[in-house]
Parts: structure tokens; sequence; C-alpha cells
């Protein structure tokens, strides 16, 4: 399934908005055990798009008149539009290889006060990371089942960074509705001959690609005593910028807490859109299709979003 093209988000538009999108919600047909069967090909490409302006501050009371979406250079017409508040489920995918040992306690704070702050409406789950993975029970906004995650933190082990995201999108793409990812790591991937990844970094970020969740990154250097540990920016870059997220790459301690915070706030500022490819989609149709967003007039103000999608359909369970 590609990452913004779903029929049924135009399902979830109608329950979690009150708003309809004509037409679009008859392309669905829910069986038995969640069990999909698509009986149309009309579909829905949805984005979450973030505005700000040459300060970096988010720039709020844009209308739907205001933008302009461009799908491989083609205008689109939009048939959806809010900047009102919805909910969001989050992933908090936290680095637990022994090189965090001398920061634990830090991180467990910037994770514990980001579960705290979560707004209403709003769940979350855990994800703890070494040459394994191990997440939360449920998606939740009970700061005392996240706790209880976040003391359980043991820092051992090498770091299977690559592994570890597959399984959080796994995790993830069951879900409906408004999904994030943020990932904190202080190591580049161990690699198979080190306790690392099975899976090639190449993998991780065509998954992303393929899923709907923005994905913040979180990524320090430096923390081993001898200072070797190194982060890849440029994978973490591509990584949060290809979903229409974030790169934080924070010097100390604090400055990871205030990137924890930032992604907070972040995830409640920005507009929702969605609209229905003019070009239409054919059975094989899997070649990735560019995203353009821009705000009418206003070349000064900066516009963060997905890049694109790849128009794959989900076949029936």
């Amino acid at each position: 399934m590609g990452p913004e093209l779903n029929v049924r988000a135009a399902v979830w538009l109608v329950g979690a908005l009150g708003s309809a999108l004509a037409g679009a919600a008859s392309g669905v047909e829910q069986g038995p055990a969640d069990r999909i069967q698509f009986a149309v090909s009309v579909e829905t490409v949805t984005l979450d798009v973030v505005v700000i302006d040459k300060r970096g501050r988010f720039v709020p009371n844009l209308k739907a008149e205001s933008f302009e979406v461009f799908e491989d250079g083609e205008r689109q017409e939009l048939s959806f539009f809010t900047s009102q508040f919805t909910p969001v489920r989050t992933m908090l995918l936290l680095d637990s290889s022994s090189s965090i040992r001398s920061n634990l306690s830090a991180i467990q704070t910037a994770g514990y006060l980001f579960v705290r702050n979560l707004s209403e409406g709003d769940t979350a789950r855990i994800g703890l990371f070494n040459s394994d993975v191990r997440f939360g029970a449920s998606f939740t906004d009970d700061v005392n089942e996240h706790f209880t995650v976040l003391r359980s933190m043991k820092p051992a082990g090498k770091t299977a960074l690559y592994d570890a995201l597959l399984s959080a999108f796994g995790e993830l793409d069951r879900l409906e509705g408004r999904r994030s990812l943020l990932l904190f790591t202080d190591g580049d991937d161990a690699g198979p001959a080190e306790q690392g990844s099975t899976a090639p970094m190449e993998e991780a970020l065509e998954k992303a690609k393929l899923s709907e969740v923005t994905i913040y990154t979180v990524g320090f250097t430096g923390w081993g005593p001898d200072g070797s540990y190194s982060v890849n920016r440029p994978f973490l870059t591509s990584l949060a910028e290809s979903t229409g997220g974030r790169a934080f790459f924070p010097e100390d301690v604090e400055q990871v807490k205030a990137a924890f915070a930032e992604v907070q706030e972040d995830l409640h500022r920005h507009y929702r859109l969605a609209y229905m490819p003019t070009r239409g989609l054919g059975k094989d149709d899997a070649a990735w299709r560019q995203l353009r967003v821009n705000v009418k007039d206003r070349q000064e103000l900066r516009v963060r979003t997905r890049q694109g999608y790849y128009p794959r359909r989900k076949e029936p369970k």
C-alpha cells in the first residue's frame, strides 16, 4: 500500500473529522476479521502539511485556497482540508544498546516527559531496541504503563537499527488515522557481522516511503567513553524528510530533551489535505509519484510534507 494512498483514508476522515469525501467511502467493503476488499478504483491521497516562516515559526490560519498541490508537476484539486486538531498515535523507538549507558536517565526522562505531555486524544507506544526490539503492550495514554517500559531499559548489546525500524513499521501499519514515529539513536547500525541488522539500509528507507508514518529522528553522536560512536546523519535525515518529518542532531542531553519536546509540539502544527489523483491509477501502476505543495504567493514560506508516494494497491488479506 502506498504511503499516502488509501481508500480507507476517506473512511477515517469521515469518522474522525465529521466531513465526507463524496463517493470515496463507497469504495471499501469491510469483511470479517478486518478483511479489506477493494470494490472501485477511486483512491484518496492525504497529506499532513507543516508551514513555517523564515524564523521556523508555524504559520497558522491558512485556508484551503492558500495551497497548491502538484503530483508529478500536475496540479491537483483538493477534496478535503482541515486545520483542526486531529489525534495522532506515536511510536517512540528508543536505542537501548550498551552505548547509552552513561546517559540512560536522560533518555528515560525525555521519553517520560513526552508521554506525560500527550495531547488529549493522542496515544503512544514505546519500543526499545538493541540487537532485538521490544515493544510496550499497546498504544495508550496511560503514563504508568509507559513509565514501566522506560524503567525496564537496560543498556546492552549492539544496534540493529534497520531491523527495529521494520518491526516498528509493521506495528504502525496495523493502525488507522494519523501515525508518527520518533526514533532516538546514538549510533549507526552495527551490521550483521556485529549482531546488528540483517536487513539493509535501503529496505528501511523503502519501507518508510511505503508507509503512512511521519518520522522524526533524533541522532546523538559521541556518547561512548572514547568518543568513537557516530550517527549516520544522511540516513536519519533522508528517513525523516522523505516522510514530512524532521531530523535533529543534539549536542548534549538537554538538547535531546528539547528535541523530544519540539517533536511533540510539531505533531499538532499541521494542516491536513486530501485529493483524488487526476491521472488515476492502473492495476500495475507502481512508479514513484513526486509531490510538491506550495502556499500561493508566499515564496518566503517553507512547506514540509511527504516528498511522494508509490501508488501500490493493498491486496485483500
